[in-house]
């Protein structure tokens, strides 16, 4: 390809905007319109280019040596003011593929250096493969180049996702490594799932307590919901000694649960979940331990519930969902007069 007939600007009018990414990813369940997915309608340059970004991403996806990544790359280099630099409208279409999330799921810091020096965008799906590996090895070389190239520590990870910490909270040694770099526990995803309620699922008692304490705000979620609901489910221990702590820090026993999921996702947690708060996953569940400690907090015993999943789409109230699932002990306890 004579380079010196490619754009170099997204302005020219002979720019060929990417559509890599369009071409070569398969989404069954999005009504976005992503570009068609044939190259028919694209100009002989457009489809050079489309040739060479997938050779690129193969290198980078079959972990090739780094001299390869470098002499491929190479070719398509340009001179510039400050040295040798990808020629801009090849390098935007080389953001547009997997390489540096291949490079990131390979482990490979040395290609991941590469190319971050060569300007391939950091995006959040590159991110959340680097979260992955990092969950994986405890190892925080990539992210550290990843921040040293300019990405956000706090940047959430998706529209329902808060930033990288809500990812690795089960992991104290990299909860402390993501605090050391400047990560901010009070923030929230852009639907608002707070990283407090993350942890309130997942995270040790010891975490959580620093999480709150320097998230530095009023309470606010539902992460007493959050943390009866992982007790229900018996997918994480402590729970309990989780709620006592998050209610004397003023968060809400009564507050209810949230997906946070868009509107156009339709979710089916949404769905099943319906209307539930810690109380109702406490009795469901048989927690008679947690019922008694939501009830000492102040818990309300009147407000209804409502979901596929536990009730079959009809609104009961506590007493009435504990007689449904037969939990003698609860029902006595919440039968009681306050």
């Amino acid at each position: 390809m004579d380079l010196s007939q490619l754009a170099s600007h997204s302005s020219d009018s002979t720019w060929e905007k990417p559509h890599f990414h369009a071409l070569h990813t398969i989404r069954p369940f999005s009504t976005a319109d992503t570009g068609s997915r044939n190259d028919s309608d694209l100009t002989e340059r457009a489809k050079a280019l489309d040739r060479i970004s997938l050779e690129f991403q193969t290198l980078v996806g079959k972990n090739a040596p780094l001299s390869e990544v470098e002499s491929f790359t190479r070719q398509w280099e340009v001179a510039s003011s400050n040295g040798p630099i990808v020629q801009p409208n090849i390098l935007a279409w080389f953001s547009d593929t997997n390489a540096l999330r291949l490079a990131c799921a390979n482990n490979n810091p040395d290609v991941v250096r590469f190319l971050l020096q060569k300007g391939l965008s950091i995006t959040p799906t590159v991110i959340n493969f680097a979260a992955l590996k990092l969950k994986e090895t405890h190892d925080t070389t990539i992210m550290q180049a990843l921040l040293e190239s300019g990405w956000d520590i706090n940047e959430p990870l998706g529209e329902t996702r808060p930033p990288l910490i809500s990812s690795i909270l089960d992991a104290p040694d990299l909860v402390s490594w993501c605090l050391s770099k400047g990560a901010n526990p009070g923030l929230s995803s852009p639907s608002g799932l707070s990283i407090i309620e993350v942890a309130a699922s997942i995270a040790s008692l010891s975490t959580v307590k620093t999480l709150v304490e320097l998230a530095g705000r009023a309470p606010d979620g539902a992460p007493v919901a959050r943390a009866s609901y992982a007790h229900a489910l018996g997918s994480s221990s402590d729970r309990v000694e989780v709620v006592r702590y998050l209610s004397d820090q003023g968060y809400s026993v009564d507050a209810f649960y949230k997906t946070y999921q868009t509107s156009n996702d339709h979710s089916c947690e949404d769905m099943m979940i319906g209307s539930q708060n810690a109380l109702h996953f406490a009795i469901w569940a048989g927690k008679e331990d947690m019922v008694r400690l939501l009830l000492e907090r102040g818990a309300d015993k009147t407000l209804p519930t409502k979901s596929i999943m536990k009730t079959g789409g009809e609104t009961l109230s506590p007493l009435d969902l504990a007689r449904k699932f037969g939990n003698t002990a609860i029902i006595e306890l919440l039968s009681q007069e306050t």
